[in-house]
């Protein structure tokens, strides 16, 4: 009787191991697949939008955030009668306040600030039908910059505060007012007083 040569028997092994670990890729790779893709969860929005108690105005409070254009839209499809809307911020993302301003010129909505209304806030106020101002309220408004230090592509500060400048000028705002926002720094904020807002016709509701 002749012994088979070791080589054989060690071929089997390695053949056997390898179908093995074959198989062991395979019912992996079939967990892998029938596990749910993980769902990306973005933050929810720093900004109320809502109605106001007598039904009569849409309000606004928090960051000009990602977003607020969307819900402004779907505001103003449910209240298609709403023309007002109460801004209270501080500011936020220059390009979502465009999107706003746009809503507001598309359907006639004039813009109100009981209290504080700065930066991005500001260019929503200038973008409402007729604008208002309580004895209180207050605009806040500067220029664009960004640091040295920072690299942020394409961005050029200087265009993107022309792009504002134009609405500014097609709200029928006062030509020298708006030359003067392009003039102004990052730093400190500048808070017209009423007389000078009525004047430039930011405000245009006594």
């Amino acid at each position: 009787m002749h012994e088979r040569p070791i080589d054989i028997y060690v071929l089997r092994v390695l053949l056997g191991l390898a179908l093995i670990g074959l198989a062991i890729i395979g019912i992996g790779m079939a967990r892998t697949e029938a596990l749910p893709k993980p769902q990306r969860i973005a933050p929810p929005p720093q900004f109320e939008l809502s109605l106001s108690d007598d039904g009569q105005s849409f309000e606004f409070n928090g960051l000009v955030d990602f977003g607020m254009t969307e819900a402004l839209r779907n505001m103003v499809a449910a209240h298609p009668q709403i023309k007002r809307m109460v801004l209270d911020s501080r500011g936020g993302y220059v390009a979502e306040a465009r999107g706003v301003v746009t809503v507001l010129r598309e359907h006639q909505i004039a813009t109100h600030v009981d209290g504080h209304c700065a930066s991005a806030c500001a260019l929503i106020f200038a973008g409402g039908s007729a604008r208002s101002l309580s004895p209180e309220g207050q605009i806040g408004l500067h220029g664009y910059a960004l640091q040295r230090d920072n690299h942020f592509g394409m961005i050029d500060p200087a265009v993107e505060m022309q792009r504002d400048l134009a609405i500014y000028r097609a709200q029928s705002i006062d030509e020298k007012f708006v030359e003067r926002l392009g003039t102004l720094p990052q730093n400190p904020m500048w808070y017209p007083d009423h007389a000078e807002l009525r004047a430039a016709g930011m405000v245009t509701i006594p």
